[in-house]
């Protein structure tokens, strides 16, 4: 009904005149300064989970690499603590490096002496093996890469003041195999 009234106040040519113009303007321009902080604050999370996302893959392929790499390493370590060997280490490394996360730490079990050893690679990394998965029969390898939340997704909603990246936080995938060797 308002705009059957705006055309027939409109003139000859087909123009309003310019106190409606005036009105429809002011009335544009606050529509937009009310939706755009949020169209902005929808896009921000998209890229930043979409950012997320696709290196939670890469990890995921690294973790496979690594377990790959691993199940074809001879003489893997019986002492617990031990570091995780060279080989599964760049292997695990040059996958991460070639989508630009930095490096991860890395945590091996296997259980080829029959009962489960953990190496780890830096020595300091805290990794609860129960809270993963149980360990599968037979001889295994299992390839654990850990990266911080914040070497994974730009913190682009903090100027928003929404802080999805929390200092502490982690993302870890694990990659199991039979051991070939």
């Amino acid at each position: 009904m308002y705009e059957c009234r705006m055309r027939r106040k409109a003139d000859s040519r087909g123009r309003l005149p310019s106190r409606l113009a005036r009105r429809r303007r002011g009335t544009l321009i606050l529509e937009l300064v009310l939706v755009l902080p949020l169209i902005l604050i929808a896009l921000l999370a998209a890229i930043q989970f979409g950012k997320y996302f696709a290196n939670m893959q890469e990890i995921s392929l690294a973790a496979r690499i690594g377990g790959l790499a691993a199940s074809r390493t001879a003489n893997l370590s019986a002492v617990p603590g031990d570091p995780v060997p060279t080989t599964v280490v760049e292997a695990v490394n040059k996958q991460l490096t070639s989508v630009g996360i930095p490096t991860a730490a890395i945590a091996l079990e296997h259980n080829l002496d029959g009962c489960p050893i953990l190496l780890k690679s830096p020595q300091d990394v805290s990794v609860d093996v129960d809270l993963i998965s149980a360990p599968p029969p037979g001889r295994y390898v299992r390839v654990i890469v850990i990266v911080p939340q914040a070497a994974l997704m730009p913190d682009l909603l903090r100027a928003c003041g929404l802080h999805l990246v929390l200092p502490g936080k982690i993302t870890a995938f694990s990659n199991v195999f039979q051991y070939a060797m």
